[in-house]
């Protein structure tokens, strides 16, 4: 019985030490941040844009050789669901927001979808799944990664914010990056 005893105590005693391992830390997103906040920033500054400019400026082009303010914000737009399904993994809409929205507001709406399409691929993504291999096919099937897409989606829009801004400044406008307080 004592042997018992000692068994069942030393059994109880096992128990009472083993606890679960901890939960693993979640996945780094360190780096999937670092694109985001560029990224933030030109979308912000992009929109700002969009909203500041009249409609009736809309179809303004510096020369026929350029494409309309309205056109290089409905390009944006495409570019965005281009490079934020590369990605995803998610199928953006059908049809070019370039092509087929004229009016100042459809092009706003679709500027802002295709943010909200893009912050949710940012939000699908962490360093470790950001890193699997990616083909950007419309630019000669460049190979990438899911993060890569991303980072090519920021600079493309801000080589565009760049030309609103000269838009902008040709109509006597102050783009949204000189406006002040801060980004």
């Amino acid at each position: 019985m004592k042997r018992l005893t000692g068994f069942v105590l030393l059994a109880f005693a096992g128990a009472a030490c083993a606890r679960p391992a901890p939960p693993p830390p979640p996945p780094s997103t360190a780096v999937t941040a670092s694109i985001r906040t560029p990224y933030d920033i030109g979308k912000g500054y992009i929109t700002k844009a969009a909203e500041q400019f009249p409609e009736g400026k809309y179809g303004f082009q510096p020369t026929k050789d350029v494409r309309t303010f309205g056109q290089i914000v409905a390009h944006i737009a495409d570019g965005n669901y281009l490079f934020c399904s590369v990605a995803s993994g998610d199928k953006g809409p059908e049809g070019s927001v370039e092509k087929m929205a004229t009016k100042k507001a459809d092009i706003q709406k679709a500027l802002a979808d295709s943010f909200a399409f893009c912050d949710r691929a940012f939000a699908g993504l962490n360093d470790q799944t950001g890193a699997a291999e990616a083909t950007i096919v419309p630019i000669n099937n460049m190979k990438t990664t899911r993060l890569g897409a991303l980072s090519f989606n920021g600079a493309h829009n801000m080589e565009h914010y760049g030309n609103l801004v000269t838009y902008m400044r040709i109509n006597k406008m102050v783009p949204p990056s000189s406006q002040g307080g801060g980004m």
